[in-house]
């Protein structure tokens, strides 16, 4: 619409909302955005740049840009690594105020329908965690600052990490954990990979209001060999790892100890 069409389609968007909705109410269905190719978000990028080559902000592309922020954190990683593959320095913005900081959080508040963890912001923020800990001395503290409780762990069966009588307490999957889930989801295309499933990231979030469970194939109570600890280096191993829907999580969890295995 932009290269070829009358109007460009900032115009629709500021009168249909998006240009999804544009598309919707003429009749059509939107792109596939799943299918959106690494060039194409690039290249949006670069349009969205300014002459003296800032790159957009998240914000700028969820406002004026015809893909999501969604889409380009899961086909690069992160917001910033997208920007890096773009040419773009993601690290000239020196003076983040406060108030942009915790706008960040509220803004993940809405789009993920909870209080973000420290690793959801390194994903899906358009800031890392890493100034949030150095304005408030962590990541707990930063989320009270902007009017929420920290996220907490459940007990009992409200957690899904509970088991009955359990032999210790399944408080933590280890310090390699958030590295080793990113790298599952990462191998995985940040697709549901039970056969037959096509859950993304992105479709995942829009009908769970989250992103896409990391599942351990082999449980965790394998992996205790006193049962009092358990060895994280083993039990998080990336062959041991594989990325689901909340759906079918739920189902691979009460197959235990018959556990599915798509390998």
């Amino acid at each position: 619409m932009n290269e070829l069409g009358a109007y460009s389609a900032g115009t629709y968007k500021n009168r249909f909302g998006s240009w999804a909705k544009a598309l919707q109410t003429a009749g059509y269905e939107p792109v596939n955005q799943h299918r959106v190719s690494k060039d194409a978000l690039l290249d949006e990028i670069r349009r969205l740049a300014t002459e003296n080559r800032t790159p957009p902000t998240a914000a700028e592309m969820r406002s004026e840009g015809n893909f999501t922020v969604t889409i380009a954190q899961n086909r690069f990683g992160s917001w910033n690594e997208a920007l890096e593959a773009a040419g773009y320095d993601p690290n000239n913005r020196y003076r983040i105020s406060n108030e942009e900081l915790l706008e960040e959080i509220h803004r993940l508040v809405d789009e993920l329908g909870k209080t973000p963890t420290a690793q959801e912001m390194k994903s899906h923020g358009e800031f890392s965690h890493r100034p949030y800990f150095k304005r408030w001395d962590g990541w707990q503290a930063a989320i009270r600052a902007a009017g929420y409780e920290p996220v907490g762990r459940p007990s009992g069966p409200d957690n899904n990490n509970w088991k009955e009588e359990p032999a210790y307490k399944w408080r933590e999957y280890g310090d390699n954990w958030d590295e080793q889930r990113q790298k599952a989801l990462e191998r995985d295309n940040y697709i549901c990979q039970t056969p037959g499933c096509k859950r993304t990231q992105e479709t995942h979030r829009e009908e769970f209001t989250r992103g896409l469970h990391v599942h351990h194939i082999q449980p965790l109570s394998a992996f205790d060999a006193d049962e009092s600890e358990v060895n994280f280096d083993q039990a998080n191993r990336l062959d041991n790892l594989i990325t689901v829907c909340v759906e079918h999580h739920h189902l691979w969890e009460r197959a235990s100890p018959l556990r599915l295995d798509t390998r």
